[in-house]
């Protein structure tokens, strides 16, 4: 939780030096999110620990130096790391890494954006079960997925004798930030090569451009050419590179602990 009217100030305008990269911890800037939240903060970067997922999620942005400094301070335990390679490779000698994979964030030029046309519908809370059913136990399933975003985000699916076969769907939804983040993409297996996924995802943009949210985001593993290829063709470019993985974080051995909460 943020402790001042002030600090959130300051927090804000670190993130919004690059906002698409900063897309997801501006979002959680919002009220519903705070409790979530656990901030480090320094004059010209931030790092977040989101604690809305288990494990929370690690994220910073900023001065590689304060970066360097505040990563200190990062309480031992068990994460999911978000972090551009430099950040990532201060944290070498205390992170145990379970996996690791190189990533894009991509975002959706307004200007480029094309439709993919179909007819994906959208879902909601009483299509869970459902949903839950389409990604059963598929080693390719969303990992990131809470229920809480389909009652509070936007998401689309396709169903084929009444069964859902294609999702996409938001990880954050942010009127106050402006952005949206796309993920929760999953094509059944044997109905994949077929547009869907493009299909669904589109819809999902398309919907996030009506509600008038600038910035559009979303996550893909570098070696996804296919994903890359569709998404690119919806108008979203690659924006930057990252590390994300899970591993277990050592305690650390500096006493530097210049925290703000």
């Amino acid at each position: 939780m943020i402790s001042s009217p002030k600090l959130g100030m300051r927090i804000r305008a670190i993130l919004e030096t690059d906002r698409i990269w900063s897309a997801y911890a501006l979002a959680d800037l919002d009220p519903a999110e705070s409790d979530h939240c656990t901030w480090l903060v320094g004059q010209q970067a931030v790092i977040l620990a989101y604690r809305g997922l288990t494990p929370p999620v690690l994220f910073a942005h900023g001065d590689g130096v304060e970066v360097s400094a505040l990563m200190h301070a990062v309480a031992e335990g068990e994460y999911v790391f978000t972090l551009h390679l430099p950040d990532r490779a201060v944290l070498s000698d205390r992170l145990r890494v379970h996996a690791e994979h190189p990533m894009w964030r991509m975002a959706l030029r307004l200007e480029q954006f094309h439709a993919a046309g179909g007819n994906p519908q959208p879902l909601g809370p009483d299509d869970l079960e459902d949903m839950l059913a389409l990604f059963a136990d598929h080693p390719d399933r969303p990992d990131a997925f809470h229920e809480r975003q389909l009652a509070q985000g936007v998401f689309y699916g396709v169903r084929e004798r009444g069964k859902l076969v294609a999702v996409a769907g938001t990880h954050i939804v942010s009127t106050q930030a402006g952005v949206v983040a796309i993920g929760n993409v999953f094509t059944r297996p044997d109905r994949r090569g077929l547009g869907l996924g493009t299909q669904t995802t589109s819809a999902v943009a398309a919907e996030a451009i009506r509600r008038g949210l600038a910035t559009i985001v979303l996550n893909v593993g570098q070696d996804n050419l296919a994903a890359i290829r569709c998404y690119r063709k919806l108008g979203f470019r690659e924006h930057c590179g990252y590390a994300e993985g899970s591993g277990y974080l050592a305690p650390s051995n500096s006493s530097d602990e210049r925290s703000e909460q």
